[in-house]
């Protein structure tokens, strides 16, 4: 079945918000009604939302493929499968050790590796290998030069402080902590190789210039929450310092305290009211 020609007649913007944005904003509404309900059937409906919102949006390039957004419908699609894998893998790693909580068989840890080292090989074939996701032969989706850098960045420094918590707060997580300061080796190693090797369908200039956009992005994105949290933190502290001081309250008189005694004179012994 041809789902494109079906929608010749429809405005090609409104075909971008109806088969679009719409399943786009129907991912965290899904989110919402799942998480905001202890009732089993909101739970699965929200769910379900979601679901139907991420298949509308791999299925993009397809059902609006006029509409330039769809492109970050395609590389979703491409790279949900080794995303996923690795998060998988990394939740399998992390509880399968000495968690207090939820705690999973040391079996599982084998697995969690083999999943994630999966999806990150597979990750890697799309910059090294013939992976590269493409919307026709020879034309590179424009959002993957963007986000193999970004992934790579946040890898690095992600795993790096995971490890550090682990260590600083953890017990026994050894381990896990070395696993990830593994991952964020490996990480580094290929953005130190992509700076200086071309792939298939992304030259070593092209990352450089996006490896250096990524990091300008995520410290101006750090930078700009430090100066969120002063900035407020500043406006509550100027706020206190412009109120008045409170008044002392003026002690008891004698009048008061005899009848706070009656009171509580009354209501001693277990007599009943």
């Amino acid at each position: 079945m041809n789902i494109t020609a079906q929608h010749w007649s429809m405005d090609p913007m409104l075909q971008a918000v109806i088969l679009f944005w719409v399943p786009v904003a129907m991912l965290p509404l899904g989110v919402w009604i799942s998480q905001s309900s202890k009732r089993q059937g909101q739970v699965k409906f929200g769910r379900v939302v979601s679901l139907v919102g991420i298949l509308m949006v791999c299925a993009s390039p397809w059902t609006v493929p006029s509409s330039p957004s769809t492109d970050a419908g395609h590389l979703l699609g491409s790279i949900i499968g080794p995303c996923m894998m690795m998060v998988i893998g990394m939740y399998l790693i992390a509880f399968s050790g000495n968690v207090p909580v939820g705690k999973l068989p040391q079996s599982d840890r084998r697995l969690g590796f083999l999943l994630a080292a999966a999806g990150f090989s597979w990750l890697a074939g799309m910059h090294w290998w013939i992976l590269t996701p493409q919307l026709s032969p020879g034309v590179v989706n424009p959002y993957w030069y963007v986000f193999w850098p970004t992934f790579l960045l946040l890898t690095s420094c992600l795993a790096s402080f995971s490890a550090t918590a682990l260590l600083l707060i953890g017990d026994e997580r050894k381990t896990e902590a070395s696993l990830m300061y593994g991952l964020s080796g490996v990480s580094l190693l290929m953005m130190l190789v992509g700076l200086n090797l071309d792939g298939p369908e992304m030259s070593s200039e092209e990352f450089r210039i996006h490896l250096g956009l990524a990091t300008a992005d995520l410290l101006g994105i750090l930078l700009g929450c430090l100066l969120s949290i002063l900035a407020f933190a500043s406006v509550i502290f100027l706020y206190e310092r412009s109120l008045p001081k409170p008044q002392t309250v003026a002690p008891p008189s004698n009048d008061e305290l005899e009848f706070a005694a009656s009171v509580i004179a009354n209501h001693i012994g277990g007599e009943e009211e």
